[in-house]
């Protein structure tokens, strides 16, 4: 079954990282929790593939989470789900290639989804198509912070859904496009695991990447942690597909000064 995960051999492959740590093992435990939960989900007709990286790439998500998600965290990046040239390649979040190989240095063996459409293959670390989300995102923080232990430090990055959703056709669907009414049954399975996640690290600011990730952030805190100081930010989501986002960098860099986030980064 998709949901058995197995990581063959981590331990020899990356004697260096730490994987004795109770945070990753227990952060690692709620998504696999995660994963057995939506294999259960009845989605709408309209998605008829699947694509999820911590289970084909779980040796690179692993590395992620095992090298940079090992220590409490101040301030999560919460991000929707895996984009198809970005995650969906790499099993890092916002996974451009060339960013996740060169600055975050992570790679290794990346499987094949157990249904994989021909005009969205997983090549992994060896695709060569361009992902501007990813680019965009990490390449602020490689400017702001020089090198990946200075944004871990006190951050990191984790998506609502594991999944990528897409028609036959290639063509991406994301649950923002859908009523809350159809996402419900989707809201129940990863709002608890978004709280579980928040209380494991002691987040106390959310920075919320697009509309859809703020207004879940809103709704679960509300409903799962009723009592939480935990601050919710919007960011604009680096996807060149949104209106007027030319200038990302420069409207993402002006939000953290305005949250006073940039200061654990300089």
């Amino acid at each position: 079954m998709e949901s058995e995960i197995m990581s063959f051999f981590f331990q020899e492959m990356h004697p260096n990282i730490n994987l004795n740590s109770n945070l990753c093992n227990e952060f690692l435990d709620l998504i696999d929790q995660l994963n057995v939960n939506l294999e259960k989900l009845q989605l709408p007709n309209s998605v008829q593939c699947i694509y999820n990286p911590t289970i084909y790439a779980r040796n690179t998500f692993e590395q992620y989470v095992r090298k940079y998600c090992n220590t409490k965290k101040k301030v999560m990046f919460f991000g929707m789900n895996p984009g198809p040239w970005g995650m969906s390649q790499t099993g890092v979040p916002f996974g451009e290639v060339a960013s996740v190989r060169d600055w975050l240095h992570i790679i290794g063996p990346v499987g094949k989804p157990p249904t994989e459409l021909s005009n969205r293959q997983v090549n992994g670390f060896n695709c060569k198509r361009p992902e501007i989300s990813g680019k965009r995102f990490w390449g602020l923080f490689k400017k702001i912070c020089r090198n990946p232990e200075n944004f871990f430090h006190s951050s990191f990055v984790y998506n609502y859904l594991p999944q990528q959703w897409m028609k036959n056709s290639g063509a991406n669907v994301t649950p923002g496009e859908f009523s809350a009414s159809d996402m419900r049954p989707l809201y129940a399975i990863c709002d608890p695991i978004f709280v579980k996640v928040l209380e494991i690290y002691e987040v106390e600011t959310i920075i919320a990447v697009g509309k859809f990730c703020e207004k879940r952030a809103q709704k679960a805190i509300k409903q799962y942690l009723p009592n939480a100081t935990i601050q919710i930010f919007y960011l604009p989501h680096p996807s060149p597909r949104s209106v007027n986002n030319t200038n990302w960098e420069e409207k993402a860099e002006n939000c953290l000064k305005n949250f006073n986030i940039i200061q654990y980064y300089i």
